[in-house]
């Protein structure tokens, strides 16, 4: 899970210090079936210490006036003087080094987006104070980006499966073709896959980010981390709670939810059911209409009749394609562009305009069929997508880069069966239309997914901080709805909540009551008070 649109030399080690390897058995849960669960567990941070080389940073001048460079972490914090892992560093210098007090590392999320390529992003919104006086460091993680890739082979597989063309199957001969596609893709990373694969958990992250602290000189960790980030942050704090100085995690995602579930029922569900992101996107989009309704015909082109329109297209794409002004619109085409554009409200309004076009392009008089645009309306639209749902490919057509999948497969406890996914769909679709086929579906290779899962970290969340953890939510997200930051609030002793009330995903240059409360913090550690509630600068209906 993503806020946005992504823009999407090696020094010899020089000093010693200290980072998590495993966690504590304890701690571990089996890579499918019912894991442990996180209250039962109890944090043993001594036994997981080992002595790891801190890499000697080289910047070098780069592109958007960053510098960037490249170090060597261990590949197994298991063995930390043996393999090597490559990791891609990009820095905006603080804008006044005499004031300067850190280093700010920041993620955008995914997972598997580049955090390099998001730091002219962060620089653009983060409040100015913290810009002049923060060095603001992304660090792709282990397998994503320019740091070491996950690389399958596809060649030489016999049956080689081409990718589907939808980003969820909706029928159940759809659904055979998936798990087909599944089968090659598991067959691909554990016939061939380059090391990586068995090491690139969260917990493996939280670890290399706690190194690079350490190579730039800082304390403790500063960091800002939105939806997937949310959980690096989250699991950052759980392994080295003394080690916070402020951490700001933004459309929270529940920990628990993403490594195990809550209980026995919960963790035999896939981890992509269990996120409750396709009810964020339900929830999201029906009050999304119901302010539409509310701020009348002159600010939103569908209100009155939002809903009413809304069931009409879709019930009839369910049924099959529709040509519209020589653009053929598919249900799952649709429902991934919708569930892109609602992360951001400057796209609530092109998002009714769009619905409005196309009603009127596939129910309206000839004259209103005539005079629609739904094809450029959903042209306009698709710019809002967030995520591609599809296993990437390298530029070698036999290279598969299932990056996202090989994270959230490791993290996470998931069932063996694919059936499993096919019951979860169906059971999501029932809870949140439209939305429960999309998110079930991202996870089924993780069914048999051939990558270790020993390195993960799957509780306990609960952590007594060494200074309290900042957690902003929107009160309608759609991807990290606001019970994550609910749960982790729980989680994180002394943590403060901050509520953006709006539509969107990620908080982070979408309210200046934001902006300066994440100012006061991450400078001072001053939390804004309890129970503190913002607005946002932007309405998704503009008067």
């Amino acid at each position: 899970m993503t806020k946005h649109l992504v823009i999407v030399g090696v020094a010899a080690a020089t000093a010693i210090g200290a980072v998590s390897a495993s966690p504590p058995e304890a701690n571990a849960s089996p890579a499918h079936g019912v894991p442990v669960q996180a209250s039962d567990q109890a944090p043993d941070q001594a036994a997981a210490e080992v002595d790891a080389p801190v890499p000697d940073i080289e910047w070098e001048a780069c592109e958007d006036g960053l510098h960037c460079a490249t170090v060597q972490v261990p590949l197994d914090y298991d063995d930390p003087g043996g393999e090597t892992a490559e990791l891609a560093l990009a820095k905006h210098p603080a804008g006044d080094p005499d004031a300067r007090l850190g280093t700010l590392f920041v993620n955008p999320g995914g997972p598997g987006d580049s955090a390099v390529q998001s730091v002219p992003w962060y620089v653009d919104n983060l409040p100015s104070d913290t810009r002049r006086r923060f060095d603001v460091v992304g660090i792709d993680p282990r397998g994503v980006g320019d740091s070491t890739p996950l690389r399958c082979r596809g060649r030489g597989q016999g049956d080689a499966a081409e990718a589907p063309s939808w980003a969820f199957p909706l029928t159940r001969a759809q659904e055979r073709t998936w798990l087909r596609y599944d089968r090659y893709l598991q067959r691909s990373c554990r016939t061939d896959a380059n090391p990586i694969i068995d090491h690139m958990t969260t917990a493996d992250t939280a670890r290399d980010m706690d190194l690079i602290r350490q190579a730039v000189g800082d304390e403790q960790l500063t960091y800002y981390g939105i939806s997937y980030g949310s959980y690096l942050g989250a699991t950052y704090a759980a392994m080295f709670p003394d080690r916070v100085r402020a951490v700001v995690v933004d459309g929270v995602i529940d920990p628990i939810g993403y490594a195990t579930g809550h209980d026995e029922d919960d963790a035999k569900k896939p981890v992509t059911e269990r996120w409750g992101s396709a009810r964020g996107a339900w929830e999201t989009l029906t009050s999304a209409f119901a302010e539409c309704d509310r701020v009348g015909e002159k600010r939103c082109p569908i209100a009155g009749e939002s809903t009413a329109k809304w069931h009409r297209i879709m019930n009839r794409l369910e049924e099959g394609p529709v040509d519209v002004d020589g653009t053929q619109l598919r249900y799952q085409d649709v429902v991934i562009t919708v569930d892109g554009s609602l992360r951001a409200v400057t796209s609530y309004l092109p998002l009714m305009r769009f619905i409005d076009e196309t009603h009127d392009a596939m129910f309206g008089s000839p004259r209103e069929r005539e005079e629609a645009d739904a094809g450029a309306a959903f042209t306009r639209l698709q710019r809002h997508i967030a995520d591609d749902p599809e296993p990437a490919t390298s530029d070698e057509s036999d290279d598969l880069m299932p990056v996202t999948q090989g994270i959230i497969c490791a993290d996470s406890g998931n069932p063996d069966s694919p059936r499993a996914w096919v019951d979860a769909a169906d059971r999501a679709e029932r809870e949140a239309p439209w939305f429960g086929r999309l998110w079930s579906w991202r996870s089924s290779v993780c069914s048999q997914w051939p990558g270790s899962s020993e390195d993960a970290y799957r509780g306990p969340f609960e952590a007594e901080t060494s200074n309290p953890v900042l957690l902003v939510a929107h009160l309608h997200d759609p991807a990290s709805p606001i019970s994550g930051a609910r749960v982790l609030n729980t989680l994180l002793e002394g943590s403060r909540m901050l509520t953006l009330d709006g539509w969107g995903h990620g908080a982070l240059g979408e309210s200046e009551c934001v902006a300066a409360k994440v100012d006061d913090y991450l400078i001072s550690g001053t939390l804004p008070p309890a129970g503190s509630v913002c607005e946002q600068d932007g309405e998704p209906f503009p008067g």
